[in-house]
């Protein structure tokens, strides 16, 4: 009970700050520009229609509408974790200012629990936000084209669960160095690193034939969360990523390798944060 209280007052620092209010806001626009714009084709209602323009049936053999909800998941979901960094990283340095964390520390509080319910308060506010989105863009396109697309609702299941994992990082580099803005680098700087580790042996391999190095990006690439695997594969629940050639199975492999890279990350988190003199 003590957690959730906490969990619960994280939030509302969230909604104060603004931070909730924003994506909030920015979901709402985006629900709403496709509840007004999408429709199907009168002549065709095989073909759909976005902005008054007619958008062909088959697609790189996906449907008009899997096209739209791969794409649109694909573009999105990366900018909303990225953004989501804003807000929930200034959530984790907050409580350690001084004055504040000795008001913290003084209540019957375990160091565990209080920095544990403060990271799961800031990443709720940030996985409501996004499945707030991704419900009202299926129930749009639903109700609009009678696509009930519940591959779209899992994939943003397993988005949320990515930025959980993702936020270790996050929270352990808040944690360490009190400094929200240097949280939000590094963070921004590991999610374009994700990328390239993803498919190193195309890129950041060839920058060095060496086997050293390689073997050092294998370690970075295991030892920390999978993001963009996490992200590639959740889209696959939708449909293949078009023109793309990368495999269409969905590889669960990188949640689990991300569960316990973050599980290692939240650990650290919680062993500093709780030897530390305040």
């Amino acid at each position: 009970m003590k957690m959730l209280a906490m969990v619960r007052f994280t939030l509302f620092e969230a909604v104060r700050r603004g931070t909730l209010l924003f994506y909030f806001a920015f979901g709402t626009i985006i629900i709403a520009v496709f509840a007004i714009w999408l429709r199907k084709s009168p002549e065709d209602p095989s073909m759909i229609m976005l902005f008054g323009a007619t958008v062909p049936g088959n697609i790189n053999g996906l449907s008009s509408a899997d096209f739209f909800l791969v794409m649109l998941f694909r573009q999105s979901t990366f900018w909303i974790i990225i953004l989501g960094t804003f807000g929930a990283a200034g959530l984790m340095t907050s409580f350690l200012e001084k004055g504040i964390v000795e008001l913290y520390l003084s209540k019957p509080f375990a160091r565990w629990e209080l920095f544990a319910s403060r990271a799961l308060g800031a990443s709720a506010g940030v996985a409501a936000n996004l499945m707030y989105c991704i419900v009202g863009l299926w129930l749009v396109f639903g109700l609009k084209l009678g696509v009930w697309h519940f591959g779209f609702l899992a994939a943003g299941l397993l988005v949320s669960y990515a930025f959980v994992c993702y936020f270790s990082i996050v929270s352990f580099v808040a944690i360490w160095s009190r400094n929200a803005i240097l949280s939000i680098v590094f963070g921004l700087f590991f999610s374009f690193i994700s990328i390239g580790l993803e498919s190193r042996e195309k890129g950041l391999y060839r920058l060095w034939d060496n086997t050293i190095y390689h073997r050092f990006l294998d370690g970075f690439y295991y030892l920390t969360p999978q993001l963009d695997g996490m992200l590639s594969n959740a889209s696959r629940l939708i449909g293949q990523i078009p023109f793309s050639q990368e495999p269409a199975a969905f590889n669960p492999a990188p949640y689990f390798y991300s569960l316990g890279t973050a599980a290692l990350f939240y650990c650290l988190s919680v062993y500093y944060f709780s030897s530390r003199d305040f």
